[in-house]
C-alpha cells in the first residue's frame, strides 16, 4: 500500500525528506521558511487592499457628490473582495483603511515587514503610536520606530515609542485626552452561552482604578473564605461545613461577581439627588430587564431557552431565577403557529408560589 505524503500544503519541508527525524536544528529552520512565507503573503495582501483603496477613490474621482461616490465604489470594491476572502463588505472597508495607512504612511516599516526584519505585530504597533505624529516628522518617527523594532517584541516596543510620539507630537497627551474623554461609553456585546461583554470605555487611569478596587475586594473576599475553610475544617463535628457549599470560584470570578454587584445595588458616590447624609434616588434605581419564558420552562418542566428581549436566549436556570425575584409578571398568550401575541396582562404570583419558587430554585 502507497504511504501518504505527510508534507502539508505550505511546503515547509523543501528538500527534506518527511520521514527524516525532527530535530531542534531542522525545526528552527522550518520555522525561518514559514516565517519569511507568512510576511511575504500578509504583505502582499496589504499591498492588494491598499491598491483596491486607490482603484476605489479612482473610480469615484470627479463625481459630483464625490464623498458619497467614494463610499459606494469602496463598498462595491470591498464586497467584490470579500467574496474572494470570505469576509463582510464592512470588515474588508476597514481593512483597507488600514492597509492605506500602513502602505502610503509608513513605506519603510513595510518594506522591512516584507523583508522579514519586523513582524506584523511591529507594524500594528507603529501606526497605533504613529498617529499623534504630525505630518513633517512622520519620516523621522518611521526611522526609529523600525531601529527599535529590529531589537524587541511589539510589546515591549510599543511603550518607548508612544513616549517618542509624543515628544514629537503638535497637540499635547493632554490637549488629545481632553477631546478623547468625550468619548467615553458603555456598551453590551451579546456572546455564547447566555454571556456578554460589558465593554467600558473610560480614562486609563480610572479603569486601572477600577481593576484595582475589584482585586482588593476580591482579594477580601477570596481571604474570608479560605478562613472560613479552614475553621469548618478544624471544626470537632463539621456540621456547619457540610451545609454549606463550597466556594470555589477563582479571583477572575469574584472580580465579575463584586462588579456586578456594586453596578446592580452600589450607591453611586457621585448622586446630584442626594441631600445631606442621606441616600438620593440614583441609589435607588435598580436594572431591569424583559425575559420572554416559556410557561413550561417557568414551571420546571423542561429547559428551553428564555428570551432576553434585544438581546440573546439565556438559560431557564437563571430566567426562573429572575421570576422568582420578580414582584408582578406579564402573561403572554402567543399563536403557537405563527408566535404572533395574542393577549397580553399582568400577574401577581401568589405568597404561597414564590415561596416555593425560592424554596425550589434556592
Amino acid at each position: 500500500m502507497e504511504k501518504l505524503a505527510t508534507t502539508p500544503r505550505g511546503g515547509d519541508r523543501d528538500g527534506e525528506d518527511a520521514d527524516h527525524e525532527v530535530t531542534l536544528e531542522r525545526l528552527v529552520a522550518r520555522a525561518e521558511t514559514v516565517s519569511a512565507r507568512a510576511c511575504a503573503a500578509q504583505v502582499a495582501e496589504v499591498r492588494m487592499l491598499a491598491d483596491a483603496g486607490r482603484l476605489a477613490e479612482r473610480d469615484s474621482a470627479g463625481s459630483p457628490g464625490s464623498v458619497k461616490a467614494h463610499d459606494m465604489a469602496l463598498r462595491a470594491v470591498a464586497a467584490e473582495l470579500g467574496g474572494v476572502l470570505r469576509l463582510s463588505d464592512r470588515t474588508v472597508q476597514a481593512r483597507i483603511g488600514d492597509a492605506r495607512e500602513m502602505v502610503e504612511l509608513y513605506p519603510n516599516a513595510v518594506d522591512a515587514w516584507e523583508a522579514g526584519r519586523i513582524s506584523r505585530g511591529h507594524m500594528n504597533v507603529i501606526v497605533a503610536t504613529g498617529r499623534a505624529v504630525p505630518v513633517e516628522r512622520r519620516e523621522e518617527f518611521e526611522a526609529e520606530a523600525i531601529d527599535r523594532s529590529l531589537y524587541d517584541t511589539p510589546n515591549r516596543v510599543r511603550a518607548g515609542l508612544e513616549i517618542y510620539a509624543e515628544q514629537l507630537a503638535q497637540r499635547s497627551l493632554t490637549e488629545r485626552h481632553a477631546e478623547a474623554v468625550r468619548s467615553r461609553s458603555v456598551r453590551v456585546y451579546p456572546g455564547q452561552d447566555g454571556m456578554c461583554d460589558v465593554v467600558a470605555t473610560v480614562p486609563m487611569v480610572i479603569g486601572d482604578a477600577i481593576l484595582d478596587r475589584l482585586t482588593r475586594m476580591g482579594q477580601v473576599v477570596k481571604d474570608a473564605r479560605d478562613t472560613r475553610t479552614s475553621d469548618d475544617d478544624d471544626s470537632e463535628t463539621g456540621v456547619g461545613s457540610s451545609l454549606i457549599e463550597p466556594d470555589r470560584r477563582g479571583i477572575d470570578q469574584i472580580r465579575a461577581d463584586v462588579f456586578a454587584d456594586l453596578l446592580l445595588a452600589g450607591t453611586p458616590a457621585l448622586d446630584p439627588t442626594r441631600h445631606g447624609d442621606a441616600e438620593g434616588t440614583l441609589g435607588a434605581i435598580r436594572a431591569q430587564v424583559q425575559v420572554v419564558v416559556p410557561a413550561l420552562a417557568l414551571v420546571g418542566y423542561d429547559d428551553s431557552p428564555s428570551d432576553l428581549i434585544g438581546r440573546s436566549p439565556i438559560d431557564a436556570d437563571t430566567a426562573r431565577k429572575l421570576a422568582t425575584n420578580a414582584p408582578t409578571l406579564t402573561r403572554m398568550l402567543t399563536d403557537p403557529a405563527s408566535g404572533t401575541v395574542i393577549a397580553v396582562d399582568s400577574y401577581r404570583p401568589a405568597w404561597a408560589q414564590r415561596r416555593h419558587l425560592r424554596a425550589r430554585d434556592q
